[in-house]
């Protein structure tokens, strides 16, 4: 009896156990199935490749102008070349002539050169019509102006000749408060139209202007005036001719070059001359503005 009861259990037992095989398979589905559903909770990274970041549109531009401002004597109007910061969308920027006023009454950077306006001077309006610039000044512009005739004739040398360097104009109007005046300050006559002229003879440089120029240079700044030809377009516009005509080099000694440039069916002899140092190195000035013929 024992025996056969024996043998119930163990069949039955056998039953019940689950085939070593079968076993291990069920186990390797389990761990599939548990990583595919860890898997799916991870984040999944992009497929896209990620585009490259845009540039800014930048927000400010710079333009060029050229400002003419005193000599270091009041002898002469020279130029002042400066980068102005504007909007970068041209539709948000002032206009040109407003830029150079505006900056004429900052005064000048360079400290070679003198202010030409008072700096109480405001600009109320600027027009351009035909060629003519009606400049609009509050009172400041002659109520606080030095007065005395030199510098009466500078400030108008300098409006006139940074105003008609634009394309656009070659002719001047001052206006105070929206009115015309007669003079500044009771020498110089402003109360027609001004217009830039041709002013023929010697150019004045101060041997003090000529030295530090020439120390600049030597330094690495300004070497433009190592070269005959920029320093005549660039300088010539202070006695009347235009910077955009073609200046061309002439005749040339040791120290001394002829640039001529032709205006209005005349030929203009401009004279240059190194006034520190002679060759390569030695800055050039403007000596004298001559006719061909003459």
């Amino acid at each position: 009896m024992l025996g056969r009861l024996q043998k119930l259990f163990a069949k039955q037992d056998s039953r019940d156990r689950v085939h070593p095989k079968l076993h291990g398979l069920c186990w390797l589905m389990v761990a599939v199935l548990t990583s595919v559903a860890l898997s799916a909770c991870m984040p999944r990274a992009s497929a896209e490749t990620p585009e490259d970041p845009v540039s800014p549109v930048p927000s400010q531009d710079t333009v060029t102008v050229d400002l003419f401002f005193a000599d270091d004597q009041a002898m002469e109007v020279l130029p002042e070349r400066r980068e102005v910061e504007v909007p970068a969308d041209p539709s948000q920027r002032p206009p040109i002539e407003e830029l150079v006023v505006t900056e004429l009454l900052k005064g000048p950077t360079d400290p070679l050169l003198k202010r030409t306006l008072p700096s109480e001077a405001k600009l109320i309006s600027i027009q351009v019509t035909d060629g003519l610039a009606l400049v609009n000044f509050s009172k400041e512009f002659v109520t606080k102006h030095p007065g005395g005739s030199t510098g009466e004739i500078m400030t108008i040398l300098s409006l006139v000749s940074s105003l008609t360097c634009l394309p656009n104009i070659d002719r001047v109007q001052i206006l105070v408060e929206g009115q015309r005046i007669d003079t500044i300050a009771g020498h110089a006559i402003v109360s027609g139209e001004l217009a830039r002229e041709i002013r023929l003879g010697d150019f004045f440089v101060s041997e003090e202007r000529a030295q530090a120029l020439q120390e600049r240079v030597n330094a690495g700044e300004g070497t433009w005036r190592k070269d005959p030809l920029e320093v005549a377009r660039r300088e010539a516009p202070a006695r009347g001719l235009l910077p955009n005509l073609d200046y061309k080099l002439g005749r040339s000694r040791q120290g001394y070059q002829i640039v001529e440039v032709e205006y209005e069916d005349n030929v203009y002899v401009i004279s240059l001359c190194q006034p520190q140092i002679k060759g390569e190195e030695g800055i050039w000035v403007i000596d004298s503005i001559s006719l061909l013929d003459e």
